[in-house]
């Protein structure tokens, strides 16, 4: 029907009906007739051009599709335990890969990275995780040992602060000390309590990567706070070293305590 009902048909159509409108009931219904026709014709030609169309209302508000990484990713098909002993500065100097001294196959590599990704982005991602760790009487004391190791070791390393700036530089040691507390009760649920040889605690490849990982981006988000608690250092030392010793270190004394009871990341 539609493929009958063309302008020019319309069109004609409405001139014919116009004219018998007009012999037999006169001038106002053969202008009624007309409006009419050219209306109809009108909108069927702008249909048939592709120019009307019914509009989908779509629902008010900003569409929300998850990220890869919020989905839980599948743990790797093997993540040996390792041996992890007390963090020190120099291990972080050299940019390597985690755990290249250990000639891991290129694909469980590959599988950590991915797995350690995903867990690295929910600790960042865990909202007010400061305040949490503030309120947990387990949590906390790590949180400020760490922070103290650091700025000790910096003031043993010629570092000098300033007071001005020293209420942004605690808060991003603190900030990266509460992202180790998480992964090392993240790693005690998973495994049950540490188990250690020495000094060393028995943890996984998997948080070798996910340290690595929050450590690069600690330093793409908190050296400007970093830095703004610091006078003076000296040329040979690198302060972004700073953020991963305080994360590795605070992941290190907390694996000493028991597993947590609640865990919200």
């Amino acid at each position: 029907m539609s493929r009958i009902l063309t302008r020019p048909a319309l069109l004609g159509l409405t001139v014919v009906l116009s004219a018998i409108s007009f012999v037999a009931f006169g001038v106002l219904p053969t202008v009624l007739i007309m409006a009419a026709g050219v209306t109809t014709s009108v909108l069927v030609g702008r249909r048939r051009a592709g120019l009307w169309r019914r509009t989908q209302h779509r629902p008010k508000g900003p569409l929300w599709r998850p990220a890869l990484q919020h989905q839980e990713l599948p743990a790797p098909s093997d993540d040996p335990v390792i041996g992890y002993p007390e963090p020190s500065l120099e291990q972080f100097v050299a940019r390597m890969p985690p755990l290249a001294h250990l000639k891991l196959d290129e694909a469980l590599r590959t599988q950590l990275d991915g797995f350690a990704l995903g867990r690295a982005k929910r600790i960042m991602e865990a909202p007010d995780l400061l305040p949490h760790a503030a309120a947990d009487a387990e949590s906390w004391p790590v949180v400020e040992a760490a922070v103290q190791k650091t700025l000790t070791l910096a003031r043993l390393r010629g570092v000098q602060f300033n007071s001005s700036g020293q209420a942004k530089l605690h808060k991003a040691l603190a900030l990266s000390a509460a992202q180790g507390v998480l992964l090392a009760e993240w790693r005690q649920l998973d495994d049950g309590t540490t188990m250690w040889e020495g000094n060393s605690a028995g943890v996984r490849a998997s948080d070798a990567f996910t340290i690595q990982r929050l450590s690069e981006v600690l330093e793409r988000k908190q050296l400007p706070d970093l830095f703004a608690g610091i006078s003076r250092r000296p040329p040979d030392f690198e302060v972004r070293l700073l953020l991963p010793y305080a994360l590795s270190t605070a992941f290190y004394l907390r694996l000493r305590g028991t597993p947590p009871n609640a865990f919200a990341a």
